[in-house]
C-alpha cells in the first residue's frame, strides 16, 4: 500500500472532535433536575389532623386548656363527668404541633400561641344554646375542679376569646332567658301605659255606681 494514500489525522484534530461531545455529556448531566419526591405523612399523623381539623371547623365551641401530667385516671374521670351532664361535649387530648398546622390553615390562626405552651387538650362542642342553656357553664366547672388544668382560651363561632372572655361568656344565661328578660323589659311600659289608661276610666265607673246608689 503507497503512503500517499493513506490519510493521517493529527492528534489535535482528534481532540477537536472529541471534547464538544463530552462537554455536551456534561452539561447535560450538570442541568439536569431531579423530581423532588412526595412527602408521605404516617397514617396515624394523617389521621389526627383530620380529626383536629374536624374539631375547628365544625364545632361551635372550642376552648383551649393546658394540662400538666394529668394520668389517665384523671383523664376519664373528667370525661365520665362531663358525660354525666347530658349535652354534646368531649375533652380531647392534643398533639400541639399537629394542632397548630391545622390552625395556621384557618381563619382561628390567633388561637397558635395558646396551644404552643406545653401539653394541651380541647373542650369541644357543637351544643344548640335551646337544648342546653347551662352545658357550657357546668362542662367549665367541671374541669376548673382540677387544679391541673389551665384554661386558657378559645372560640365561640367565629368570636375568639381570651381566658377572661371564656369565663364570662359561660356565666351568661341561654338565649331563652335572654329573650323571655328582653320581652318582659318591652312589655313593661305598654303594660304601664294600659294600666294608666284604664285607671281613669275605672275610677268613674266607681264614682257613677256609687251616685246610682
Amino acid at each position: 500500500m503507497s503512503l500517499a494514500k493513506l490519510t493521517l489525522w493529527p492528534l489535535s484534530q482528534s481532540k477537536a472532535v472529541s471534547r464538544p461531545v463530552a462537554t455536551q455529556i456534561l452539561r447535560h448531566y450538570a442541568t439536569a433536575k431531579s423530581t423532588p419526591a412526595t412527602r408521605n405523612h404516617p397514617p396515624r399523623r394523617t389521621y389526627l389532623y383530620e380529626q383536629y381539623e374536624s374539631i375547628v371547623k365544625d364545632d361551635r365551641v372550642m376552648f383551649i386548656f393546658q394540662h400538666n401530667n394529668l394520668n389517665v385516671q384523671e383523664f376519664t374521670q373528667i370525661r365520665r363527668d362531663l358525660k354525666g351532664l347530658g349535652g354534646p361535649v368531649k375533652l380531647t387530648v392534643i398533639r400541639s404541633e399537629i394542632f397548630n398546622a391545622v390552625l395556621r390553615n384557618t381563619k382561628y390562626a390567633n388561637l397558635e400561641p395558646l396551644v404552643t405552651g406545653g401539653p394541651a387538650c380541647v373542650l369541644h362542642s357543637n351544643v344548640n344554646d335551646a337544648e342546653h342553656p347551662d352545658l357550657l357553664k357546668n362542662a367549665i366547672q367541671v374541669l376548673n375542679k382540677n387544679k391541673k388544668l389551665m384554661l386558657l382560651g378559645g372560640k365561640i363561632d367565629d368570636l375568639l376569646l381570651s381566658e377572661a372572655d371564656v369565663q364570662k361568656v359561660v356565666e351568661l344565661p341561654g338565649l331563652p332567658q335572654l329573650q323571655a328578660e328582653l320581652l318582659g323589659v318591652l312589655e313593661a311600659p305598654a303594660r304601664k301605659l294600659i294600666s294608666l289608661l284604664s285607671s281613669p276610666a275605672q275610677q268613674l265607673h266607681s264614682v257613677l255606681d256609687r251616685r246610682t246608689e
